[in-house]
């Protein structure tokens, strides 16, 4: 049974006890993430977390590997636009050394010089070879064309001026203002009960610093105005990555659910319109589908293909096509009803293990959303009614209220001297825009 808590400090707390293996996932999230980065400074949470990573005062990177081995444990960071997640699975006798560890290097971390030159040189050579990553780049790209000057254009790896000029005292500074004892969502699974988390966070997470928390303002999002096309220019590259992006929903949007059903019945499942129209009936990209971002403002739906430079343009015209006839039209009877089934279906491998389920609730806490009643809630317990109560007139409203063709943004990463003037024909297109794919990132 999924439990919710505070700390003393009034720190939110889940838990999802399961005896069924003995494992403990053990999380703590620090809220903001990279949507906490200064303008001019993307990737400092990023950094910052990387550092953390790498130790305490005293005890380097390698004795840190050598400890979690020991543990029988593993632990990941990650870092997103709204948090970053230390996530720690460890054998449940070995737990409470595992969290005294992680616990350190959360609170105590050493920041070490060298460490973060090595962490700078590493990303260099991280930034360098995306240039070789297709997808990655046409993200980047679009990301940066479609959001100019908002936090969701940055990317939350940094760029390569914006590490470079990163100094030590931003990063302890940055640590010290997010590192707060309110800042924090801490969540356990597993073979643990709630005294057992209790006893936990008493011991190892007690006396960390008060103060406010620290809140990410993201204004509000705002499409170009219009149709525009942006081509990551590769010489010679037989193949594109093609990506289409217009404004989507957010998460607490009234409207979610049903665009969630019509976005799966778009191009979320293998017998989607956009896979049966662009892979079975023509063979131009071996995949093809749709991607509903998951966000507090709202973010960017996107379409994607890979077809050659010698279908791109065809390819995008018809992703067009198929997406103001969707608009216009909305669903028939039978792909609303395969929608609504594979999305209840599916949802049982989201729900399987209490690891699963532990991460729906903190990312519930972390994007604000109520938790009062978890059982009813749509976003976790209710999820299946929300999507069986969705119905064709709730998903043409949807998309019809929250997508707008007349504005978007087509991306291509591909030989532009084969795909500027094609591109330009497409329909409603304002301009065209050429940049080479060895540009600074």
């Amino acid at each position: 049974m999924s439990q919710a808590s505070f700390t003393h400090a009034g720190a939110p707390v889940y838990l999802e006890p399961s005896e069924d293996l003995p494992l403990v996932d053990f999380v703590v999230c620090v809220r903001g993430g990279a949507a906490l980065d200064p303008v001019a400074q993307p990737g400092l949470a990023r950094m910052t977390a990387r550092l953390m990573r790498r130790g305490t005062r005293g005890v380097p990177a390698s004795a840190i590997d050598d400890a979690i081995g020991r543990l029988g444990a593993r632990l990941s960071v990650t870092v997103s636009r709204s948090a970053t997640r230390f996530h720690g699975t460890v054998l449940a006798r070995n737990l409470e050394p595992f969290v005294e560890l992680l616990a350190g290097l959360i609170r105590r971390p050493a920041f070490r010089g060298s460490d973060l030159a090595r962490a700078k040189r590493r990303i260099r050579h991280d930034l360098r070879a995306l240039r070789e990553d297709d997808y990655g780049l046409a993200e980047r790209h679009l990301r940066r064309a479609f959001f100019p000057g908002h936090p969701f254009g940055r990317p939350v790896g940094g760029t390569e001026a914006s590490i470079a000029s990163l100094k030590r005292p931003q990063i302890v500074a940055h640590h010290a203002a997010t590192v707060r004892a309110r800042n924090l969502v801490f969540g356990a699974a597993g073979a643990i009960d709630a005294d057992g988390l209790r006893g936990l966070l008493e011991r190892h997470f007690a006396d960390l610093p008060g103060g406010a928390r620290p809140k990410a303002r993201i204004p509000a999002t705002k499409p170009p105005r219009g149709r525009h096309v942006l081509l990551v220019h590769k010489p010679e590259r037989s193949q594109t990555q093609l990506g289409v992006a217009l404004l989507g929903p957010k998460l607490k949007d009234p409207h979610w659910f049903p665009f969630l059903v019509g976005d799966a019945a778009f191009g979320g499942m293998f017998t989607s319109r956009l896979v049966q129209e662009v892979r079975a009936k023509r063979g131009w990209s071996y995949s093809a589908y749709s991607q509903l971002s998951v966000a507090t403002q709202r973010d960017a739906w996107r379409m994607w293909s890979h077809p050659a430079v010698e279908n791109a343009p065809a390819c995008a015209a018809l992703q067009l096509e198929l997406l103001e006839a969707w608009h216009a039209d909305g669903l028939s009877p039978g792909e609303l009803r395969r929608a609504k089934r594979y999305l209840v279906g599916s949802r049982c491998f989201e729900e399987d293990t209490a690891a699963r389920r532990l991460d729906h609730r903190l990312s519930a806490a972390l994007y604000g959303v109520d938790q009062e009643s978890p059982a009813t809630n749509p976003h976790l317990g209710g999820y299946r009614r929300a999507i069986r109560g969705v119905t064709r007139k709730s998903v043409h409203e949807a998309v019809a209220k929250r997508l707008d063709p007349r504005h978007l943004l087509v991306v291509a990463v591909g030989d532009a001297t084969r795909l500027e003037a094609p591109f330009a024909k497409l329909p409603g297109v304002r301009s065209v825009e050429v940049v080479p794919f060895d540009a600074r990132l």
